[in-house]
């Protein structure tokens, strides 16, 4: 009896030890470093996304990436006021608009008076059409990016950078990229900026040549059903709660509004996802030991935020259709370079905001801020104690730009008028703060929401009284070309990681949209780029 169990675990033993070693010898060992980081982020992707509408995705997307990688749930924005391009700059620095500089889509010149925009450059042209449009280039991006200290690491690293929009694009792709691309407006096509090429790769005019814009546009867009045909189905109206379909002939959206329209649909995202994979296997990416690094956003949650609740079937629709998109891609990285090789991380830029309908709705405190007439009001005022003038530069971004010369040359107080201008808008019904920047200057804050919005004050840009809204207010939208994300739900993002060496887990501590520079910098072995004050996510690197 003995020898017969003894026989029978020699036996088991032998046989486990064959499986083990045949699964060590078809397991896939991770490269010592990355060999391709993909930085994806996605306009307005709010964290609850992924839990409401979890049954309606399939396991390849976003349900692959929260399976079998680390999913931070409490990721934040240390700053107040949160836009497009000063969020694409701080994830891809890791440090705040106080010290990057890109504290708003533009900012107002002081002694032109006049609003420039932060992506604009009159030393750059456009590259890969015909335009009379504005140069663009990240040069007023003050600090440098992750793709800017893996370049001066290892020169032949590639770093690429990807998006429908100019702003997302130049600040994701930093000052040394090889490659930033958007789409023009115009002509659907895939551009650059002189700043970083003088002509157009081949394999950019060959992509362009396919037209793939007039593919995605030829088609009627209404709520996917499974099948990807223009038909709604039950099973989905009834998961989500949609009582009414929609639809869209995006062949007349785009005699309307041009190639512009396929940025408020799905299809935009499929756009980029297909450049981004020709990108790949034209610039070689993830072929060597030099670890080469791909930003791509993903934009089509934005067009629409502004006119629909977070929560509209177009919305929704859009993240259904972003999933299989991220699933494709993931696919093709995983075929091509193997996962093993490839990191990834995919967070948010600002967070799709609920509308003062949405909380009128559940009887929460909400309502609209209109610029327009405070400004006017506060003009008034300023004529009153200072006899008339032009005393106001301009408002953007929940900033008052006071007429600086002006006031110089009448020999008054500037910090007295932005003391008076700050004391005058805090009446304002849906204004919770504001703030002269005279004593964001001499004040160091340490915590609560007046660090937040030292955190986005840049002395040299910012505006001469910071306003903040109470919340559930937002601003009219006739009122600003942009929304202010601003309140601590809205800072909230998602933040995954996926390949490499990533475990499975979720960390739910506090975690710092800046602290994912640092973490790309551990893991590359190369130092944090100048600036950066994240810390590294030590769960990920241990």
């Amino acid at each position: 009896m003995n020898n017969s169990i003894k026989n029978l675990l020699l036996i088991s033993f032998l046989i486990l030890n064959s499986i083990f070693a045949n699964a060590q010898g078809t397991r896939k060992i991770p490269s010592e470093k990355p060999k391709l980081v993909v930085g994806i982020v996605v306009d307005h992707l709010r964290p609850d996304y992924y839990f409401r509408y979890s049954n309606l995705i399939g396991d390849g997307g976003f349900k692959r990436l929260m399976n079998q990688g680390t999913y931070c749930k409490n990721t934040k924005f240390s700053y107040l006021y949160s836009q497009t391009g000063p969020d694409h700059a701080t994830i891809f620095t890791g440090t705040p608009p106080a010290y990057h500089g890109i504290i708003s889509s533009g900012w107002y010149n002081r002694l032109s008076g006049e609003l420039n925009l932060a992506k604009n450059d009159a030393n750059s042209k456009l590259v890969g059409v015909e335009s009379e449009e504005k140069g663009k280039s990240p040069k007023n991006l003050l600090a440098p990016t992750i793709g800017d200290e893996i370049k001066l690491f290892n020169d032949h690293s590639r770093v690429i950078g990807i998006g429908l929009n100019s702003e997302a694009t130049l600040f994701s792709s930093g000052h040394a990229a090889d490659g930033a691309y958007w789409m023009d407006d115009l002509s659907g096509k895939f551009i650059t900026s002189s700043y970083y090429q003088d002509t157009i790769y081949n394999w950019v005019n060959e992509f362009n040549e396919k037209k793939f814009a007039d593919f995605y546009m030829d088609r009627i867009w209404t709520p996917y059903d499974g099948e990807n045909k223009p038909t709604v189905s039950d099973k989905i109206l009834g998961k989500v709660g949609l009582n009414n379909e929609f639809y869209y002939d995006l062949n007349k959206e785009k005699r309307t509004y041009g190639y512009k329209a396929i940025k408020a649909t799905p299809f935009g995202n499929m756009l980029v996802k297909d450049f981004a994979i020709a990108s790949i296997i034209n610039e070689n990416l993830g072929r060597d030991d030099d670890s080469d690094f791909l930003a791509l956003t993903f934009s089509c949650l934005d067009y629409k935020h502004r006119e629909l609740s977070p929560f509209a079937p177009e919305m929704v629709d859009n993240f259904i259709r972003l999933d299989r998109e991220i699933e494709h891609f993931l696919n093709f990285l995983d075929e091509q370079i193997g996962m093993e090789n490839v990191l990834v991380f995919l967070t948010a830029d600002q967070s799709a905001n609920y509308t003062p309908e949405n909380l009128q709705a559940q009887n929460i405190p909400n309502g609209y801020f209109s610029s327009y007439n405070a400004m006017a009001l506060l003009k008034s005022y300023l004529n009153v104690m200072y006899g008339n003038g032009e005393w106001i530069l301009g408002y953007d971004s929940q900033q008052v730009y006071l007429n600086r010369q002006l006031i110089e040359d009448s020999k008054l107080s500037l910090e007295d008028m932005q003391v008076k201008a700050a004391n005058f808008l805090i009446q304002f019904t849906g204004v919770a703060n504001t703030i002269p920047a005279n004593s964001l200057i001499k004040a160091n804050y340490t915590h609560g929401i007046m660090q937040k919005v030292q955190r986005s004050f840049n002395q040299k840009r910012s505006g001469d009284v910071m306003i903040t809204l109470e919340p559930g207010w937002m601003h009219k939208i006739k009122d600003e070309s942009d929304e202010i994300a601003q309140y601590s739900y809205t800072n909230q993002v998602p933040l995954f990681w996926f390949g490499w060496k990533i475990k499975r887990s979720t960390i739910t501590r506090s975690v710092q949209v800046e602290d994912i520079v640092p973490t790309i910098s551990n893991f590359l072995n190369i130092s944090i780029p100048a600036g950066c004050d994240g810390n590294p996510i030590e769960e990920l690197t241990q």
